[in-house]
């Protein structure tokens, strides 16, 4: 009896010491004209963003906001398939990248797109270093993953890594330091997405990364791991574990820092976490949906907007 006894003891603390704080916030739900799921948020500065989304198979659309979010125009059928992701140089040049590797490109602020399908893949993520460097990450399930470059402004890109592991995440750190994330690899360039190689790390599959530096910089997992770096990838520290049996289990999708120490995660059902110190705490956000939350986008330290399943899309407030 005495092992039951401490297996219980030891299963309440555990539970216990999952709980974490949970806080309000202020939120505004704006309409976006659309019921299908927006992926992806992207703002060229406090007024102009894009958002974009869709159905995996039948449509790829792209929504632009002139107010920092208050209002949304209807949405534009811009790709045969979902629309993954984006990255706009400005507000009048950029890229929205989707399933089967489509590409869409703007040069007049989004009136007019050239599109086209490359490859077979899906693309996961899209960005860019500078005007003429930027890296694409292709991934579906779980056992392959691409990585594409361009050194020319998306002119041309080519395939320069293939990998067993799928990919769902890119940024740079600088001009020259990439940094991709995937199912339960990170991979790091030095020469601007030309080349990468791996960074010794191991776990969650890693779907969002944020650099809010060049030297600081965080990875969320899906099963709910958030690892952060202080040197540039040299190094990682967890700061949120990983989802651990018995607890309820929380998926992420998309995290945003402010700072190097403010900073927002999201992900499915509604979950959302703020922390203020860099992630050595983390203060869980009451739900205000119960849908999926895709992506976040911060405009201050404490205010934002984040997108989801069903086109929600929610500016928020702490």
């Amino acid at each position: 009896m005495k092992q039951y006894f401490f297996f219980f003891l030891f299963f309440f603390f555990l539970i216990s010491s999952c709980k974490k704080e949970q806080i309000e916030i202020l939120t505004q739900e704006i309409h976006s004209h659309t019921s299908h799921s927006l992926t992806d948020i992207f703002f060229v500065n406090d007024s102009i963003g894009y958002a974009c989304g869709g159905n995996k198979y039948t449509i790829g659309l792209l929504l632009k906001t002139f107010d920092g979010g208050q209002t949304w125009n209807q949405p534009d059928s811009i790709i045969p398939k979902v629309a993954n992701a984006q990255y706009f140089f400005n507000a009048t040049e950029g890229f929205v990248a989707g399933y089967d590797t489509w590409l869409a490109q703007t040069v007049d602020s989004a009136k007019t797109f050239s599109a086209s399908p490359s490859y077979n893949w899906e693309t996961q993520d899209i960005y860019f270093g500078d005007r003429e460097h930027g890296v694409r990450v292709n991934g579906s399930g779980y056992n392959e993953g691409k990585i594409m470059s361009t050194a020319d402004g998306g002119a041309s890109w080519a395939i320069v890594a293939t990998l067993p592991n799928s990919l769902h995440c890119v940024t740079y750190s600088d001009h020259n330091t990439a940094f991709v994330g995937g199912y339960g690899v990170i991979y790091k360039s030095t020469d601007a997405g030309q080349t990468f190689y791996p960074l010794d790390v191991q776990g969650d599959f890693f779907v969002a990364t944020d650099f809010p530096s060049a030297s600081v910089g965080y990875f969320a997992g899906y099963q709910g791991m958030i690892l952060k770096t202080i040197d540039a990838g040299n190094s990682f520290s967890k700061v949120m574990r990983e989802n651990i049996a018995f607890a309820k289990r929380e998926h992420f999708e998309a995290l945003d820092f402010w700072d190097e120490s403010n900073g927002f995660v999201v992900g499915d059902a509604g979950v959302m976490y703020q922390t203020t110190d860099g992630g050595e705490n983390w203060k869980k956000i009451k739900p205000f949906t119960e849908l999926n939350l895709r992506d976040i986008h911060l405009f201050s330290a404490t205010s934002g907007i984040v997108v989801g399943d069903e086109g929600k899309v929610f500016l928020f407030r702490n």
